[in-house]
């Protein structure tokens, strides 16, 4: 199973969707709309945790930006589901103020994505150097442990860049295990 979650002010009909459709037609796909700005951070946690398979098999969350902050906290609750955090906005309350309710995200961060006993498995980052809203350098890398080796850097990547780019498609494919 593939669960996509969008951005903010995006939809489940995204292009990360639309790749996944492409790209794993074999693959159950959950690509739900999200309303984050009327909807609080703890019901769409809850929402979302309510679709993750209890038995046994391969789950993968792909979240993009603001969807990249929830497949964080997705990957901590559930160890065995790996995340692909496409340029993830995994401190939406500092850039956010007067859009979202920054509190309830710094919450759940606090609780879960940034505590100590936070794990890094199952986890991957692509970023884009070149993203306009998000400094991965400054924002991304820094909340990652130091010794942090799955972050794959897309030159030129733009936070609107294409997922069916040739270096994005390739590092997805290379995550999800898919031929080409």
């Amino acid at each position: 199973m593939i669960i996509n979650i969008h951005g903010l002010d995006s939809s489940g009909a995204n292009s990360k969707y639309e790749w996944v459709r492409s790209n794993a037609p074999s693959h159950e796909i959950w690509s739900p709309d999200i309303d984050y700005r009327n909807s609080a951070p703890t019901e769409i946690l809850d929402f979302l945790k309510k679709r993750i398979p209890r038995e046994k098999e391969d789950v993968y969350v792909i979240g993009s930006s603001m969807g990249g902050f929830f497949a964080r906290i997705i990957n901590q609750i559930f160890p065995d589901v790996a995340a692909i955090l496409i340029n993830p906005a995994l401190a939406p309350f500092i850039g956010l103020r007067g859009q979202i309710d920054c509190k309830g995200y710094f919450e759940l961060a606090a609780r879960y994505a940034y505590s100590d006993d936070a794990g890094w498995r199952n986890l991957h980052v692509i970023a884009g150097d070149a993203d306009e809203l998000i400094d991965h350098r400054r924002v991304t890398a820094q909340m990652l442990p130091l010794d942090f080796d799955s972050i794959y850097w897309i030159k030129g990547g733009t936070h609107q860049m294409s997922v069916f780019s040739s270096e994005v498609d390739s590092v997805l494919r290379k995550i999800l295990r898919l031929e080409k």
